[in-house]
């Protein structure tokens, strides 16, 4: 076995606490495309000449619901858990306290069976009216004739439980993101660039003993000094380690 998955093992094991980390690259490999890959969504609205930040904000959706709601999208097939998030269930379930932080909004840490699982972008397992926040499962909502999304009771837009550009994270979410960070004994970080706020500060809330990077290539993590790089998949990287 590599010897950096050996590494792996063993601070899993010393640990009592893990967080992971993750960003879009965890869910590539059930198939969903990160943003900024060749075929994700900011690059395709790139293409055309579009400012992903401008037309996937608040502002934008508010001003242009009929664009926003209606805009082309590539059909996808229904996306399912990969090893990364099966192994970390089976970790959890197996009796190590693994906490998940997870910027994707795909569900598929909860899908996999994950109990503890922290979203920082929100869901889109529901939907909800932006006048009197009434929640609504995404088969239940009802569109109006311009194919807007309409709360059949006050007649708000209703969206996805996600957080848009212009937006900020659950503050709740946000603290107990904090809490669970400087609590770990293990931070393993994987599959995100650690480019934006606030995947890139919450990480210097850590305090523990070890620091793991997963990603396909290296990535800035400021001050916070990292014991263990494995270039790679997270997927086939976690899975080895439960082999």
């Amino acid at each position: 076995m590599d010897s950096k998955i050996l590494q792996l093992k063993d601070y899993i094991h010393e640990a009592e606490i893990v967080v992971f980390f993750g960003g879009a690259g965890v869910s590539t490999e059930s198939g969903l495309p990160d943003y900024r890959s060749r075929n994700g969504q900011y690059t395709e609205m790139e293409e055309q000449n579009l400012d992903p930040k401008v037309i996937m904000s608040r502002k934008y959706l508010i001003e242009n619901p009929e664009a926003f709601f209606n805009r082309p999208k590539k059909s996808v097939a229904i996306p399912e858990p990969n090893d990364a998030h099966k192994a970390l269930a089976k970790m959890e379930q197996a009796g190590k306290d693994t906490r998940v932080i997870t910027q994707n909004v795909d569900g598929l840490h909860q899908k996999a069976g994950h109990r503890f699982v922290l979203e920082l972008h929100g869901h889109n397992r529901t939907w909800y009216c932006m006048e009197c926040s009434r929640v609504y499962e995404p088969e239940e909502v009802e569109r109006d004739e311009r194919h807007i999304p309409r709360c059949p009771i006050e007649q708000g837009i209703v969206r996805p439980s996600i957080v848009l550009f212009g937006e900020n994270p659950d503050k709740g979410v946000l603290e107990k993101s904090r809490e669970t960070i400087h609590k770990a004994d293990l931070l393993i970080i994987a599959g995100t660039s650690l480019t934006v706020n606030p995947a890139k500060n919450l990480i210097h809330r850590f305090k523990g003993k070890r620091v793991v990077v997963i990603n396909n290539e290296e990535i800035d993590t400021g001050k916070l000094k990292v014991d263990l790089y494995i270039e790679g998949k997270v997927g086939e990287t976690l899975k080895a380690i439960n082999e």
